[in-house]
């Protein structure tokens, strides 16, 4: 019997080394998409980053039985499409929940403390009573948390800890608000009470956009948002205006920003600090994510020809 076969759509990676290692110890084949729709019809699973997995993509996976991701978010991925079509879609959830963790509150940090602010050379010999009158201390203690998966509720936890009076915002992690001890609010009270917000949701349908104008304007003014889950939580206008206005205090966001986006105007602004999608990114995690992004997919294989054969 020939190796069953996974096809790369796109990685983040040069080369396919992780991904040979993890594929081979399980008797499967691996190999990077040259672009030709010939390739799709040979594939039993495929796994991507980027590329959208539409219903046309779909059509030419004749083949294929699971969908693979190289990340915790699908929303590159056309679901009940795929459901139509009797693929399974499986994602990789934990692989990087300290490095996001660590990273969210960086951000956040880091626009309390003001730090963009003096990076400038012409504090370095300053003292604090200078400080203090550069900057309001503003005492910020609550905090609200919107979505409550691994990664919401691992910064939730850590917020708590820290001492900050933390409310969540959540549709299916319930369970996890319990377990962890944090009440459960519906999302316009978690913002008008909110001096801190983070975003943590699922990007779908029902999230796209989430954070608009109206309810950036539910919030304290000078309240701190900081977004590490999907850049379409938001709504980049409002969000820009409220920067603009000073509504909103600062803004702590880990996205790529399209040429057109109206935040690429605080570039250099001391209350915004962007990334680019890092927050992910370890040596540990990066490594993990690709082990077991080929490893999900082919349990994911497995348990669907168990099915089919019972």
């Amino acid at each position: 019997m020939s190796a069953k076969t996974i096809l790369v759509l796109d990685s983040l990676f040069k080369d396919l080394d992780v991904e040979r290692t993890a594929a081979t110890a399980r008797s499967w084949e691996i190999r990077r998409w040259d672009g030709s729709p010939a390739e799709l019809g040979e594939a039993d699973a495929v796994v991507h980053v980027r590329t959208r997995v539409d219903r046309t993509l779909l059509d030419r996976l004749t083949r294929c039985r699971v969908i693979g991701r190289f990340g915790v978010g699908l929303d590159s991925v056309d679901q009940p499409a795929a459901a139509s079509h009797g693929m399974a879609v499986v994602n990789v959830r934990d692989y990087c929940i300290p490095e996001m963790t660590a990273h969210t509150l960086a951000l956040a940090f880091s626009l309390e403390r003001r730090l963009n602010a003096w990076r400038n050379e012409k504090w370095i010999d300053t003292d604090w009573q200078t400080f203090a009158l550069e900057r309001r201390v503003s005492g910020r203690t609550r905090a609200t948390v919107i979505g409550l998966g691994s990664i919401g509720g691992a910064v939730a936890s850590a917020l708590r800890d820290l001492g900050y009076d933390v409310v969540t915002v959540t549709a299916r992690g319930r369970d996890t608000a319990e377990r962890i001890g944090l009440p459960v609010v519906p999302l316009e009270a978690g913002l008008l009470t909110a001096d801190f917000v983070f975003l943590h949701p699922a990007l779908e349908p029902a999230t796209v956009g989430l954070i608009d104008r109206r309810r950036l304007s539910l919030l304290p003014a000078a309240a701190i948002l900081v977004n590490t889950a999907r850049l379409g939580l938001i709504d980049q206008v409002a969000v820009a205006e409220a920067l603009a206005s000073e509504r909103l205090g600062g803004l702590g966001l880990d996205a790529r920003l399209e040429p057109g986006s109206p935040l690429r105007g605080f570039a250099g602004d001391p209350r915004v600090v962007i990334t680019p999608h890092v927050g992910w990114y370890s040596e540990r995690s990066a490594r993990a994510l690709r082990e077991r992004a080929i490893m999900n997919t082919i349990d994911a294989y497995s348990t669907a020809a168990g099915r089919k054969a019972s």
